[in-house]
């Protein structure tokens, strides 16, 4: 017999387990149980947290609480001791106050020549309260700290404390200067370059009171030029002066409602209107080559000026170019800083217009048959070119007369002679 063959070996679809005794398997597992972990933790933690927070939140209303109560037992004390001590704790409370937050009344230097200037004739107000070595360490007068703030807020008034009896730089103080009282008390105020009106605060503790008794001395206008002293009072002697020229009140209103809106702003220009029908205002032929030459045709808005010295050359002056606001601003801007103006050999002065005399003619008697009663005659017509008749405004168009003249060399003497009676220098101390 022969040898059998081997038999053949089936395949069989077993799946091959041994990959699971792997690393990454384990490592796997691993991870997932810890995240299975987590998920289980995660809502104890989050009512923790609510815990926290609903624990903080009744900590701050207890503290809140608490202090509502010591807030008001504290104010429960205060009016208790002040009840104990009566009114004069609180004004004790209302010194130290006042000495912490200011009294708003501030200290002049007498020595400070440009400072002092500035608020005797910067046009600014103030209310200068005078002392002298004595009176210097006293308290001020009540009306005077506690009105200062609320007069700064309304009328745009400082309150000031100077030693008015002690001499400034000139060697004069400022009490001789403008002739005032020689010793305590006295007060004053000083507003739009004008001179000091005294104030007398007797009677006066509230600051309504003190605040209407200050007001006329605050007041802007237009004074009209209509004397030979008022020039020199109202304008050659200012340290800055708006002169308007007109022939007529329609030239002269146009000019002024322009100009009053800006005094506020300007209050160290004194602004004045001259009737140019009645007077001639005398000016250097370097300043009248700057007029306009629409000037006839409108006022002549002519600013003159002066440095804070005596002499003629320290004048300088300077004609309005265009009658709008734009203009206007840009004349008293230049008028106040001094900047751009035409220096003057000579002082501007004003002089009267001489009258034409009348002219009379003769009247030849018609003859009559018969005699008749007397008739009352009738008044002569006034024939002055200077007074206004009905329907005389085209004959007054008509004439070609200058409104301003060069400075004549002879004429001025009386004029001078009669503004020399206010001799006071209105920019000097």
């Amino acid at each position: 017999h022969g040898c059998r063959a081997p038999m053949s070996s089936k395949k069989t679809n077993s799946v091959d387990f041994s990959y699971l005794g792997d690393k990454k398997v384990e490592k796997g597992k691993k991870q997932l149980i810890e995240e299975s972990a987590s998920w289980k933790r995660a809502p104890q933690k989050d009512k923790q947290e609510q815990q926290r927070e609903a624990l903080k939140k009744v900590k701050k209303e207890h503290a809140r609480h608490q202090e509502k109560v010591s807030w008001k037992k504290r104010v429960g004390g205060i009016v208790a001791i002040a009840f104990l001590c009566g009114v004069g704790l609180f004004q004790f409370i209302s010194q130290v106050v006042s000495l912490l937050m200011g009294s708003g009344v501030s200290t002049l230097d007498v020595h400070d020549t440009a400072g002092l200037k500035r608020v005797l004739f910067g046009g600014e107000p103030w209310l200068i309260y005078c002392v002298d070595n004595q009176t210097e360490s006293q308290r001020l007068p009540e009306v005077l700290t506690e009105s200062a703030g609320s007069l700064r807020r309304s009328t745009g008034l400082r309150i000031g404390a100077l030693h008015c009896w002690e001499p400034t730089e000139s060697g004069r103080s400022v009490a001789q200067r403008f002739k005032l009282k020689l010793k305590p008390p006295l007060s004053f105020v000083v507003a739009n370059g004008n001179k000091p009106r005294t104030l007398n605060l007797v009677g006066i503790s509230k600051a309504e009171d003190l605040e209407k008794r200050i007001k006329p001395a605050l007041k802007l206008e237009i004074h009209r030029i209509d004397t030979l002293k008022k020039w020199s009072s109202s304008c050659a002697s200012r340290r800055a002066c708006v002169v308007v020229g007109h022939k007529q009140n329609a030239q002269r209103d146009t000019a002024t409602n322009l100009l009053r809106p800006l005094q506020e702003t300007h209050r160290a220009i004194k602004v004045v209107t001259l009737d140019t029908s009645f007077w001639q205002l005398k000016l250097d032929d370097a300043l009248l080559a700057t007029r306009p030459t629409e000037g006839g045709k409108r006022a002549d808005v002519v600013c003159l000026a002066r440095q804070d010295s005596s002499g003629n050359s320290t004048h300088m002056g300077k004609f309005l170019e265009t009658l709008d606001s734009t203009g206007m601003t840009a004349l008293l801007t230049a008028c106040e800083q001094q900047t751009g103006l035409v220096r003057l050999k000579e002082a501007p002065r004003i002089k009267a217009r001489p009258t034409k005399p009348k002219k009379v003619t003769p009247t030849t008697p018609a003859p009559t048959p018969s005699p008749r009663p007397p008739q009352p005659s009738s008044r002569p017509k006034d024939t002055r070119a200077n007074v206004d008749h009905v329907g005389s405004r085209e004959r007054l168009e008509s004439e070609e007369e200058e409104l301003f003249e060069a400075v004549d060399e002879e004429a001025g003497e009386e004029e001078d002679a009669e503004e020399s009676e206010d001799p006071t220098d209105e920019v000097e101390l």
